[in-house]
């Protein structure tokens, strides 16, 4: 390999979770209901797939035009787990020393849309109560390192099924002739 696949992987990680960082700290500067619709949104569009694919077929471009699949799945993982970290130390330092009452001010929006929603649905009212009040237990319990490392866990779950299929776009083999 001609290209350092790690330190690629790193680039791309820290260019995606600085973007994350800025929707996080921009939306809470905007407003209380602009975050709680901005991180509910981010965690579901994509953004960060077209930036990794992106990155993939520079490293790719760089090694003359080839990029095995290890390679591929090493570099797009990397990136996420960059991004995990970020993300991580961005939310700590948010809820924890910027805005202490920030996980029970955007709780009681998150309760007053998850009801509106369950309303719209035809929950019942016996349901909505069972899950705003077990919202509020969970909310009661702020944001921590322990939350925050059980999230940034789960989401490295969903980050490499993301990373096999982008490994998947980007690499190409080095093809043998017989």
């Amino acid at each position: 390999m001609k290209v350092n696949v790690a330190n690629e992987g790193i680039k791309y990680g820290v260019i995606c979770g600085l973007i994350a960082v800025l929707f996080m700290y921009g939306s809470w500067a905007a407003g209380l209901n602009t975050f709680v619709t901005t991180q509910f949104y981010t965690n579901f569009i994509p953004y960060m797939i077209p930036i990794i694919i992106y990155g993939g077929f520079q490293v790719r471009k760089q090694n003359d035009g080839i990029l095995p699949y290890g390679q591929a799945l090493k570099f797009s993982f990397l990136a996420y787990v960059i991004v995990g970290v970020i993300v991580a130390l961005g939310t700590y330092i948010l809820y924890n020393l910027i805005d202490k009452e920030l996980t029970m001010k955007s709780l009681q929006v998150g309760l007053e849309k998850t009801r509106a929603m369950m309303e719209k649905f035809g929950a019942s009212e016996d349901d909505i109560e069972k899950a705003m009040k077990k919202a509020q237990e969970d909310g009661a319990k702020g944001t921590g390192i322990g939350k925050i490392l059980l999230g940034t866990g789960l989401f490295y779950i969903w980050d490499f099924c993301k990373s096999l299929l982008i490994a998947l776009v980007i690499r190409k083999e080095e093809k043998f002739e017989d």
